[in-house]
């Protein structure tokens, strides 16, 4: 995934140059950067510039119900709060157009079995108290049960972030600590991934998590999970 990432343009900064030192030392990553490379290619020939309609931007928000957020001047990835949805949709979209039957990873001798994509689900975690922070974005993909934040979430040396599964009418369920390095995926099983509708949240608690199974802390980001 991170060579793929690469390859289509979803790093920057410290991950960016991770990864180029990466392709740079190591010949096998290099050959994976460079098939997906060539695997992307025929898009750009298929494709045109095409401007988006004017009511686009705002039926977006709409669909992920946050406020608006102005973009700033950034190259950084995540760089509308508002929009950082779309990047998943967007993710799905090459994922549908790549999983196709007969698709083999370098290295492999065997194509890879193909399952159609789910839609990826996405939220917004808004921080209590309005803390004057930018939110981070919670992307969702149900076909390989990852979650990735958009951005870090602090909390004091010596606490940790749990991430917390609240179905509608239900009890929280714990789907692990909140990675401590941004762009880091927590891997869930089935048995935990949520669904649309339900709600993120993240509580603080003690090193190692909660000790009860259930929040014990301050619940410091929430947000509902949807499509895009």
């Amino acid at each position: 995934m991170i060579a793929a990432e690469l390859a289509i343009g979803l790093l920057a900064g410290e991950e960016q140059a991770q990864a180029r030192n990466r392709a740079a030392s190591e010949p096998a990553f290099a050959r994976e950067v460079e098939w997906w490379q060539e695997r992307l290619a025929p898009l750009l020939a298929q494709t045109r510039d095409v401007p988006p309609p004017s009511y686009l931007r705002e039926r977006i928000i709409a669909r992920l119900d946050v406020p608006m957020v102005e973009p700033r001047r950034s190259s950084h990835r995540w760089r509308w709060a508002g929009l950082g949805g779309a990047i998943g949709a967007l993710a799905a979209s090459i994922a549908t157009f790549l999983l196709t039957p007969g698709m083999q990873i370098p290295g492999s001798e065997q194509p890879v079995p193909v399952t159609r994509p789910s839609k990826v689900l996405v939220a917004s975690l808004t921080w209590s108290k309005g803390a004057a922070r930018q939110n981070p974005i919670a992307v969702l993909d149900p076909v390989d049960g990852t979650l990735r934040l958009s951005s870090a979430v602090d909390v004091a040396k010596d606490k940790v972030g749990q991430l917390w599964r609240i179905p509608v009418g239900g009890k929280p369920v714990s789907l692990g600590l909140v990675p401590t390095v941004v762009g880091r995926r927590l891997l869930l099983t089935p048995a935990v991934t949520p669904v649309q509708g339900e709600t993120l949240a993240v509580s603080v608690e003690p090193v190692g998590g909660s000790p009860t199974g259930q929040p014990t802390g301050p619940v410091i980001l929430t947000g509902t999970l949807s499509t895009v």
